[in-house]
């Protein structure tokens, strides 16, 4: 029996860490990019990237000098030597004639190394420039890749704070509709409220529960999303503090200095017009290098590695100058594939530097008109409710109609929640402007 409630107790207690470990809280928008910035896989393949392009700067940097020293080894066994005719007189032999001998020795050893490095390489050192060029691109086509993470981010976190919002407003509502329905209910049972008042009265509440069945199924489609923004698992519940119906602080006017689509486009240029410059330069450029090279040889007619056989070495050392072929077709025409590329990337330059200073007035203008609709509609939500407080209380007094006491609650609701999604819009449109600012 112990045994048994301590095997219950255990699997309680693993149960409640399981499913402390499968709830994340955030409490903040910061917060989320601060998970988003770990767990990521868009921020997890944007810094491999960004090492890749280290690398490939590492890489031109030692190709500026390309140093080479191939060391080459070889153990041969001449089994038959060749067969050379020689005169006999050299052997003592009969004047006029020939004889057969074999030259060589059976075992042969050759090993040695030639080193060589480019003293002057002009299409390593424009490949270093280019590979420098990309480097600086990868790291803001990175940011760039981050900057509109973060705003999905953004739009997904106000999107649930906009719905978590609404469904505490229409919840407060539905208790509102549910009483309004008993009071003309109550009437109508009196006989002093017609039937179709009681009709309205009920799809009235019918349509506030419609309204939150709607609600709570795009929350979660809102919850679906900043999982996979974020990479959190399916298996884990998000908790989102609600942030809003607060008052806000926020300035009628921002404004945005983002300048980073008009740096990719300008860094994409240089880029290319580096990568043109390399490759004419590998086309028509010579190289010179030095080069050494140290050699053994080691025979016998004995063995591999013998102690007593004699060793030759020989050495030499000098420059060499590599000139390629101007006339390589392949060549002319990457060459020529390559300044097309360039002077495209000219023309879209000018254009995104042009785009990139209306997208930030954009920016500002759209601040702007989330502001004046979230000052409006807050009010027109204050001006809703207190019409409809009246309204009650002119209905109670029987000098006010069902139907404009039904309209009156309607408009109030769908005021309140045209005020909460101004102030999620006004939020997440300053939290763009921000994070442009940011990554800039």
């Amino acid at each position: 029996m112990k045994i048994r409630v301590s095997v219950l107790l255990f699997l309680l207690s693993l149960k409640i860490i399981t499913t402390a470990q499968s709830s994340i809280q955030f409490n903040s928008l910061d917060s989320l990019f601060k998970y988003a910035e770990k767990n990521s896989a868009t921020i997890k393949t944007n810094n491999e990237q960004s090492l890749l392009a280290k690398w490939t700067k590492i890489t031109a940097l030692g190709n500026m000098v390309n140093l080479r020293s191939p060391i080459s080894a070889s153990l041969t066994d001449n089994t038959q030597l060749p067969i050379n005719y020689v005169p006999s007189e050299m052997l003592g032999g009969k004047p006029g004639t020939v004889r057969e001998l074999a030259f060589g020795q059976k075992y042969v050893t050759n090993y040695g190394f030639t080193p060589q490095i480019d003293i002057i390489n002009l299409s390593a050192w424009a490949r270093l420039k280019s590979a420098s060029v990309n480097k600086d691109l990868t790291e803001v086509n990175n940011l760039i890749a981050k900057k509109n993470l973060f705003e999905s981010i953004a739009a997904s976190y106000f999107n649930i704070v906009s719905l978590q919002n609404q469904l505490v407003s229409l919840e407060k509502n539905q208790i509102a509709s549910d009483s309004v329905l008993k009071i003309i209910t109550n009437k109508y049972n009196l006989g002093i409220a017609r039937e179709q008042d009681k009709n309205n009265a009920e799809i009235n509440s019918l349509s506030v529960k419609d309204k939150l069945d709607e609600l709570k199924a795009s929350l979660g489609q809102q919850y679906n999303v900043m999982k996979i923004l974020c990479d959190i698992q399916t298996n884990t519940e998000i908790k989102i503090d609600m942030v809003g119906n607060k008052e806000t602080t926020l300035s009628a006017v921002l404004n945005t200095k983002s300048t980073l689509e008009a740096k990719q486009m300008e860094l994409q240029t240089a880029y290319l017009r580096s990568e043109l410059t390399a490759n004419r330069l590998i086309t028509f450029a010579p190289t010179l290098s030095f080069i050494f090279n140290q050699a053994w040889q080691q025979s016998s007619n004995t063995g591999f590695f013998d102690a007593n056989a004699y060793h030759y070495s020989t050495q030499y050392y000098g420059i060499k100058l590599t000139v390629p072929f101007p006339l390589d077709v392949n060549r002319l025409a990457l060459d020529y594939t390559a300044k097309i590329g360039y002077k495209i990337s000219q023309i879209s330059s000018e254009h995104t530097a042009l785009q990139n200073n209306l997208n930030n007035k954009q920016l500002e203008l759209d601040y702007a008109k989330a502001y004046s609709g979230y000052v409006s509609s807050k009010r027109i939500s204050e001006l809703k409710e207190i019409n409809y407080e009246k309204s009650m209380n002119q209905y109670k007094e029987g000098i006010l109609s069902t139907d404009l006491l039904l309209t009156t609650f309607t408009d109030m609701i769908n005021a309140q929640l045209v005020y909460i999604n101004a102030e999620a819009t006004l939020h997440y449109t300053e939290s763009k402007i921000k994070i442009n600012n940011t990554y800039n």
